[in-house]
């Protein structure tokens, strides 16, 4: 008796944990857009944040890969601070890309979830070189309500030159820009200034 009871058992459960699994699955891509939208939130613009700042942006929504976010992202890690609101073409998200730094990135997708653009907003300036001595350094960023998106960043420090008989400290002073904007297609476009020297 016992023998049947522990087969019953076996069999119950194999069913219970197959009928989760098929009920995780029976979710849509378009619900769980939904889902991870109402997760993030949406991001109140103008947004003005300093890149520089690893704690600048809070993370609303994790992308976990165990989850039914396998509909929507493939692999990478995807730190979401929010969807861009009133985006009629295409959904538009922020997230953190963990490199050297924190990368805030847009990333653009079409109403089927297919990628259309994803680009870095900031200048990256602030990032740390072994020739300069760093005494100051920022990088703002800014994306208006119009989806249009700029960075600034400066840098002040020293920098050692050695040449065959002496050694010298220059002060040094740099700059760079970023301009952009996210046209109606959801394409992301963006230009940038290169090293200017604002030290004259």
């Amino acid at each position: 008796m016992n023998y049947f009871r522990r087969i019953l058992l076996i069999v119950l459960t194999v069913f219970y944990l197959f009928s989760c699994k098929t009920n995780n699955k029976q979710i849509t891509k378009h619900e769980q857009i939904q889902y991870v939208i109402a997760k993030s939130g949406f991001i109140k613009l103008p947004l003005v944040f300093d890149a520089s700042d690893d704690d600048a942006l809070d993370v609303n929504y994790l992308v976990d890969f165990s989850s039914n976010d396998t509909l929507l992202f493939e692999s990478g890690r995807f730190d979401i601070v929010g969807f861009f609101p009133d985006t009629t073409n295409y959904y538009a998200f922020l997230y953190l890309a963990i490199g050297d730094m924190l990368y805030p990135t847009i990333v653009t997708m079409d109403k089927n979830w297919q990628k259309i653009d994803e680009k870095i907003i900031c200048t990256s300036g602030c990032l740390s070189s072994p020739l300069v001595e760093v005494t100051s350094c920022y990088n703002s960023v800014w994306i208006y309500k119009d989806l249009k998106i700029k960075s600034i960043s400066k840098v002040i420090g020293t920098i050692e030159i050695d040449d065959d008989s002496t050694s010298q400290i220059l002060n040094i002073c740099n700059m760079q820009t970023l301009d952009g904007f996210i046209d109606k297609h959801g394409k992301i476009h963006i230009k940038e200034s290169g090293l200017i020297d604002c030290g004259n």
